[in-house]
């Protein structure tokens, strides 16, 4: 048995293995919800997913007609969904510190630019081979981007940003506050001053929630679809920026993988970046 919690620990849960299956999607819809590099998820049977609290948070966003995305409209977490049939809850893992192991990467052909997959296991451009009839969304088509700014927004559109700085550092967390926030593996995040990110649409939309406990976390995402946006933080003079809410290509990569001390066990670092058990040196 795995559980699972949001990160206001409103919405929690416990799935029972094995799952149907567990794939690492990069379409730009998931990285669009979580705020990362990838999405997680395990398709598990009905009956073996069962809520352990009430559901009083929950906000339901549909993003297509087949699929809704449901989160926690008190954090931003993504929480499991159910999926079209009705027979399984897709079911995010970056909110489970234990669970299975990942089968295959799909969606690869929407891969993040900044993100490279280095591991073993399979890869599939789109759908994997069971489901090759199910439809593929299609990425929106934008203009040509302007020298110096990157955009970007939630998944829904109603909030929208632009980077206007090259980033001073970016980071893959792995902490557990990151983990479920972004409901993710893990979360890679871009910094740049409290004046590099202007939003030109949607801010009354952003909502925050900042863990009682920490000193400065504190997650921001859209109070219409979950998705995760940028956080500026002007006392601190930093602006954090959710890498997979951007459209344009950053032209950076991450430099490497922090608090890996808090990793979930179903997820395996590979490659070359270097590895801090919590900050970095």
């Amino acid at each position: 048995m795995s559980t699972g919690t949001c990160l206001c620990e409103s919405v929690s849960w416990e799935i029972t293995e094995p799952v149907d299956s567990t794939y690492h999607c990069h379409c730009s819809m998931c990285r669009k919800t979580h705020g990362a590099s990838f999405a997680t998820y395990s398709f598990v049977p009905i009956d073996q997913v069962k809520w352990t609290s009430n559901m009083d948070t929950v906000i339901n966003y549909s993003s297509s007609a087949s699929l809704d995305r449901p989160f926690c409209g008190k954090c931003g977490s993504v929480i499991p969904g159910k999926s079209s049939d009705n027979k399984f809850y897709y079911v995010p893992l970056g909110c489970h510190g234990d669970g299975p192991k990942p089968d295959c990467h799909i969606f690869t052909d929407s891969k993040a630019p900044w993100i490279g997959i280095a591991d073993d296991l399979p890869q599939y451009a789109a759908h994997p081979p069971e489901e090759e009839d199910q439809p593929v969304y299609q990425n929106k088509e934008l203009s040509p981007p302007t020298e110096g700014v990157l955009r970007g927004g939630c998944l829904c559109g109603l909030v929208q940003f632009e980077v206007t700085e090259p980033f001073r550092a970016i980071h893959n967390c792995h902490c557990t506050r990151c983990r479920r926030a972004r409901a993710a593996a893990f979360t890679t995040n871009g910094f740049v001053s409290s004046e590099g990110v202007r939003f030109t649409s949607g801010e009354e939309h952003i909502k925050v929630y900042k863990v009682p406990s920490a000193k400065f976390f504190t997650h921001s995402f859209c109070d219409t679809c979950g998705s995760g946006v940028p956080r500026i933080d002007v006392a601190r003079k930093i602006s954090v920026i959710p890498m997979g809410s951007l459209d344009d290509d950053p032209r950076q990569e991450p430099e490497d993988h922090i608090f890996v001390e808090d990793k979930a066990k179903w997820y395996d670092i590979v490659g070359d970046l270097p590895m801090f058990d919590q900050y970095p040196k």
